[in-house]
């Protein structure tokens, strides 16, 4: 029936001309097209539903997880407050030796993810000097198992001037797994971007002689299709992968798992999955919008991928949503990862194969 927070903060809503509050009420459900456009709430105590209908214009939801604790773990072990949450001192310690505990589930006036990782931090380096003070004490050491040295291919000692030898390494694996070879086609224009891409899929090419790059000439290139980009192909057919701009940051994970899943063998797939995906006999054409920082995005974008390889009527064509701002605004994109089945959505969030093809599926009904 009313705030249970300070009532100076309270009030600061109450007293806002541009707020209304709403006691006893609980949000139903939420409806709209490619945006939000009516809500419909229910009052808790008289069970009355009320419709908000923006007609044309949208509105925002705010969705919020709520602050029940998931301790469950250590009740019995660790002091716990009256809600569940672990008490902690300065350093993160709990009242058990040895426990230490970081984030939401801790007492504290503010839970964000930016003070969740300071507390992990801390809780970290706690937990180190009590590990050492322990070996100290008891004289107990943890044994570190020998590992050979893999041995080093050619192309990792080659020097590559984009990628670390980490990179390179985890890179070869891949290589050296792919059955079948692959030509990038590159779509370019005159920007600094294709540039960049030219450089990334020639570097590629140089530590494998599976993937073969070849630049397609201007009057090749479709008008409508956005560059800089890059197009796998394998025994000169198209696999239905095509990155649109540079295949960078969490997107560059994605686009080599694609080559695998291209050149086979691939990722395993459940039975049942790959059946459903070889019945499929329709054109499917998925367009999706993507952040380089997006660490939601890289899944859906390798499941996508991952239908497209195993189905030539499945094509995928991802795009850099920073490098295309006008694709923003003409599929009305509020968040990334979006994506079109066929032109039909937007759709929203990352999904995993299973889930793309049941939305395609429901999409052609």
């Amino acid at each position: 029936d009313d705030f249970s927070c300070a009532k100076a903060t309270a009030d600061e809503a109450r007293n806002h001309p541009d707020i209304t509050v709403r006691t006893h009420t609980v949000v139903e459900s939420v409806e709209g097209d490619a945006l939000l456009r009516r809500l419909t709430c229910r009052d808790t105590e008289t069970g009355e539903t009320k419709t908000y209908d923006a007609g044309k214009d949208t509105f925002g939801v705010f969705v919020f997880a709520g602050y029940e604790p998931a301790t469950e773990l250590i009740r019995g072990i660790a002091e716990l407050d009256s809600k569940g949450y672990v008490i902690t001192d300065a350093s993160m310690k709990t009242s058990c030796d040895g426990l230490y505990a970081a984030g939401d589930v801790r007492i504290k006036p503010l839970r964000q993810c930016i003070t969740a990782a300071g507390d992990g931090a801390l809780a970290a380096t706690e937990l180190e000097r009590y590990a050492l003070q322990m070996q100290k004490k008891t004289g107990i050491h943890p044994l570190r198992p020998a590992v050979a040295e893999p041995e080093e291919s050619a192309a990792e000692r080659a020097s590559s001037q984009l990628f670390q030898p980490e990179i390179v390494r985890q890179l070869q694996t891949v290589f050296a797994r792919m059955e079948r070879g692959l030509e990038l086609r590159l779509y370019l224009d005159d920007s600094a971007k294709s540039d960049e891409l030219a450089s990334y899929m020639d570097e590629l090419a140089r530590l494998t002689d599976k993937i073969q790059v070849v630049r397609v000439q201007a009057e090749e290139v479709a008008a409508e299709d956005k560059r800089p980009c890059v197009r796998v192909f394998c025994g000169g057919k198209p696999v239905g992968i095509a990155f649109h701009g540079v295949p960078g940051g969490h997107e560059f994970t994605s686009f080599v798992l694609g080559l695998y899943n291209a050149a086979g063998p691939g990722q395993a797939l459940d039975e049942s999955l790959r059946q459903r995906l070889l019945d499929w006999d329709t054109p499917c054409h998925l367009r999706i919008f993507v952040s380089l920082s997006c660490t939601l995005c890289p899944e859906l974008v390798t499941a996508a991928q991952r239908l497209a390889t195993l189905n030539p009527r499945i094509t995928t064509d991802v795009y850099d949503l920073n490098l295309y701002p006008s694709l923003r605004e003409a599929y009305q994109v509020m968040s990334v990862p979006c994506f079109l089945i066929n032109e039909d959505g937007p759709h929203f969030g990352k999904k995993t194969a299973a889930q793309l093809l049941d939305l395609m599926e429901a999409a052609r009904t």
